[in-house]
């Protein structure tokens, strides 16, 4: 059997996203290990599989910095022996693979579930970190035995770019959803009140388009039929996030972050995500699953994950009167809406649930290693 670690910058995102198919490798009898900075997941992970930390200034962008926080990276993956490891996020896959192969690991396998906000802005700075992330990409992948990506227009650009080579790259659209979880025929609803609710859940980040979405609630103040609601929090001082001063308006019910979502998402009428760039958004198909229309902006990621007409509607990026448009035709046309819900659950059932896609990224794995 083949021990098979993966590595995060945070524990959580192992949690959420990488947990099931870790389980379906250790179901198959494999030694699975987990390895993020300590955080609020660390015990969780350790209660299933062995857990392994290192230090990660996870802000820094200090050359020497991250130099220290990847040779004692190095020490770690070294001691663990690994037949293989995946990788997740940018630090990650950069420096876990440089980390990796310092360490003798002979499998380095990444992970790339989106760009992030230095494709979103182009101000110098976000210009600067752009080219000196690709610059370390195009090493990191040269030393990397495949990446794989959870969309079609970032492994387009890395390519475009020259950052990778075709035949080193696959890709498996989203990080799966557990559909016999997020299934409204088995869960109960929150009390959001008797209007239909507008839900919108994430992090209370700009670049999440949750100014578009404050606006357009605004903009449909006077609509007596419905409620818009925020789940999500912010993070003190970054200048990317919304300040509690902002995420209390009078037009939008603000609910700071819980993991019981699923309940909210019953009591919702339609889910929206007005983002500027995502990789495959997993509230989406969250949502979908629940059988909840979805109202999206015609970014990369949200264009892959709803189909205009059949599963959602799609409104313009920035564009807080075309969300507003778009909300309005769904509140007006209860059938459509209804529809569009139970084609985007349908959805999930045919290509986004866990275990299909779980079976994607083994059906990877077996290219490398025997699992």
């Amino acid at each position: 059997m083949a021990r098979i670690g993966f590595l995060s910058h945070e524990s959580m995102s192992l949690y959420f996203f990488r947990a099931p198919i870790m389980r379906a490798l250790k179901e198959r009898g494999h030694e699975i290990y987990a390895i993020a900075p300590a955080g609020d997941y660390t015990q969780r992970l350790a209660s299933e599989f062995h857990a392994a930390t290192y230090e990660l200034d996870k802000a820094s962008i200090n050359p020497f910095k991250v130099l220290k926080n990847s040779e004692d990276l190095a020490a770690v993956l070294r001691d663990l022996n690994l037949d293989m490891l995946q990788t997740s996020a940018h630090k990650s896959n950069v420096f876990g693979t440089f980390a990796a192969k310092k360490a003798g690991i002979k499998t380095v396998l990444n992970l790339v579930e989106g760009l992030g906000s230095f494709y979103v802005d182009s101000d110098l700075k976000s210009l600067l970190i752009r080219a000196v992330i690709e610059r370390l990409y195009k090493r990191s992948l040269a030393l990397s035995d495949g990446c794989i990506f959870v969309n079609d227009a970032d492994p387009d650009y890395f390519l475009a770019r020259g950052l990778s080579r075709e035949d080193k790259i696959y890709r498996i659209k989203s990080v799966g959803v557990d559909a016999s979880y997020f299934d409204p025929d088995v869960c109960e609803g929150a009390d959001l009140g008797e209007r239909k609710v507008v839900l919108m859940m994430g992090r209370a980040l700009w670049h999440k388009g949750i100014k578009e979405f404050y606006e357009a609630a605004e903009l449909l103040k006077d609509r007596a039929d419905a409620s818009f609601v925020f789940v999500g929090s912010g993070y003190a001082g970054n200048k990317s996030s919304a300040d509690e001063a902002f995420l209390k308006s009078p037009f939008v019910r603000w609910i700071p972050w819980s993991e019981q979502v699923r309940g909210l998402y019953k009591s919702a009428y339609m889910f929206v995500l007005p983002s500027y760039k995502e990789g495959f958004p997993r509230t989406v198909l969250e949502a979908m699953s629940m059988a909840r229309a979805c109202v999206v902006s015609d970014c990369s990621g949200c264009v892959e994950a709803v189909q205009d007409g059949v599963n959602g509607l799609i409104c313009r990026t920035r564009d807080a009167n075309d969300l507003a448009r778009k909300i309005k035709i769904l509140l007006d046309d209860e059938p459509l809406c209804e529809r569009l819900g139970r084609n985007g659950r349908e959805m999930v059932l045919a290509n986004y649930d866990e275990k299909i896609v779980t079976e994607k990224y083994l059906e990877v794995y077996r290219k490398f290693i025997d699992v």
